[in-house]
């Protein structure tokens, strides 16, 4: 049995950024993205200022969300990728002040200018970029104490998952303006010279609330669209020939390929969170979708490595890439990564192109399958038969665990735990799979709407204020932070989170967000028990 120092070892050998080489954010990519979050910051003022007058531009409210919504991946951005980014963002700005000068002109009202200036033009070069970030950076924060620094941090990560499930809900030809108003009060408050904690806290909760409706919705949206879910075993195993492996989030770009390939002998292989498509009713018609490759989702660089065939980073993919990739990855997506071809207009003939004169798989690899979905009467019966053993006390003590994180350490940590649960104590698991009789697994492939419509059900019939309920939860990306806000503003009374990679969260940040919400870090299965017992 590990201690819980030895688990920490191991996770700094196994974690993600151990593996890449690189477990900071570059400071010039922090100086970058703090530019572009002072730009945004503008354009937000000026825009609240258009609804004022009653003016609204739906491509530029989409063009800012999609902006936030690609700072997910930033760390995995260059520093020219960045650059582009801000240059677009000047332009808006300029555009969007033009109109509201324009407004103001025509019905002869006073132009109330932000007293905020960033000497930036599109002759600024990237060394100047990096000096402006950098001086913006010191003069917010050098009379800002840690902890506000810090909830400035947790409010732009909700900032970024509101905006990538905005894109995401956009994409079944859904926006929320109420939601999107809401994001540009966000980024406005920032342009006022004090922001007290008690504003940040109130907005993060807000917003946090805004971005668990945006879920379920795309959980509606997603079942209405591509068919109901059922249970059903997905391949992991590869079959000869040419094949292209289809990554990221986004469904539509995995149905038009799939209609494009499906009079070629191409095979289709998902990876990452687009697992759950082949639980869905319509992608299972397709002859030529064959499985799922890999067993990992965030960290896929030997995925791609071995991969074959072409790959297609679908839009809002967070995926890693390397420039050894280069002429084989491809994306339709708004900021395409380094050594990946970008795509235009939804066409696909260059990944097809890519497909056919690659190697292809010279021989076939079989792997175990993976259970996926569920069967919705049922997870009612069994939802049912919970709740009544947790009210009657036969069940003293239930158990949530979150997503699969794909770390051995995690796999370990959990095996353990279920090794070691009583008979009065029950697991519903979204992740890892055991055969005792107290642990129910639903696996809806880390997608995280499905994840939410299921606890939905769940919690319709059980009290998440219950005491007797500890939720654990194995990743950091932003929808996650966001999601744990949600259930502790829910009054969800004991979470336990595993400790985020500096990649992903900065130690400090993730320091304050457990303490400003109570969220606890796992240790060891042995000593998270005895404490949740007590």
């Amino acid at each position: 049995m590990q201690n819980n120092n030895q688990y920490k070892t191991t996770y700094n050998e196994v974690n993600e950024c151990s593996a890449r080489g690189a477990c900071s954010i570059s400071p010039a990519i922090v100086a970058l993205e703090e530019l572009s979050l002072s730009f945004l910051q503008q354009i937000a003022y000026y825009m609240l200022k258009l609804e004022e007058c009653g003016a609204n531009n739906k491509n530029i409210k989409l063009e800012i969300t999609q902006i936030i919504a690609s700072m997910v991946s930033v760390n995995e951005f260059s520093e020219n990728q960045l650059y582009s980014i801000i240059l677009k963002e000047y332009y808006i700005l300029q555009e969007t002040l033009r109109i509201y000068s324009d407004i103001c002109q025509k019905q002869n009202l006073p132009r109330k200018l932000l007293n905020r200036q960033i000497k930036f033009n599109e002759k600024t070069n990237l060394s100047k970029a990096i000096a402006l970030g950098e001086k913006i950076f010191f003069a917010k924060y050098q009379k800002t104490s840690t902890k506000q620094k810090n909830m400035v941090s947790i409010l732009v990560i909700i900032l970024k998952s509101v905006s990538l499930n905005l894109i995401k809900l956009n994409d079944f030809g859904k926006f929320h303006n109420n939601t999107f108003h809401e994001l540009l009060e966000t980024l406005n408050l920032f342009n006022s010279k004090n922001i007290d904690s008690e504003n940040l806290i109130s907005q993060i909760d807000k917003l946090s609330k805004l971005d668990n409706e945006l879920q379920h919705e795309i959980s509606k949206q997603l079942i209405s669209t591509f068919g109901e879910i059922s249970k059903v075993k997905v391949s992991h195993s590869t079959r000869k020939g040419k094949a292209i492996l289809v990554s990221g989030n986004n469904f539509f770009d995995l149905m038009a390929i799939l209609e494009d390939t499906k009079d070629k002998d191409i095979d289709i292989y998902t990876h990452s969170n687009l697992l759950i498509t082949h639980a869905l009713s319509h992608f299972q018609k397709f002859d030529h979708l064959k499985g799922h490759y890999g067993d990992t989702t965030e960290n896929c660089i030997l995925d791609f490595a071995t991969f074959p065939g072409a790959i297609l980073l679908t839009k809002n993919s967070r995926g890693n890439s390397e420039y050894f990739y280069r002429g084989r990855l491809f994306s339709n997506d708004y900021i395409v990564p380094d050594g990946v071809i970008k795509l235009s207009d939804n066409n696909y003939d260059e990944v097809i192109e890519s497909a056919l004169n690659a190697k292809g798989f010279s021989k076939g690899k079989i792997k175990n399958d993976t259970n996926l979905g569920f069967n919705k009467d049922e997870i009612l019966n069994q939802f049912e038969n919970i709740c009544k053993r947790v009210n009657n006390g036969e069940i003293r003590r239930l158990y949530i665990v979150g997503f699969d994180a794909h770390s051995e350490v995690q796999k370990e940590y959990f095996k353990e735990l279920f090794s070691k649960l009583k008979d009065d104590e029950f697991v519903i698991s979204f992740s890892y799979e055991s055969f005792k009789d107290n642990v129910l697994t639903v696996n809806v492939g880390n997608y995280v709407p499905i994840a939410m419509s299921v606890l939905k059900l769940l919690f319709d019939k059980l009290a998440i204020t219950d005491n007797r309920i500890t939720f654990f939860f194995t990743t950091c990306d932003v929808m996650t932070i966001s999601g744990i806000i949600r259930l502790k503003n829910l009054d969800a009374k004991n979470i336990y989170m595993n400790e985020c990679a500096p990649t992903s969260v900065n130690p400090s940040v993730y320091t304050t967000l457990c303490e400003t919400y109570n969220i606890k870090t796992t240790t060891t299965p042995e000593n998270d028990l005895k404490n949740i017992r007590v």
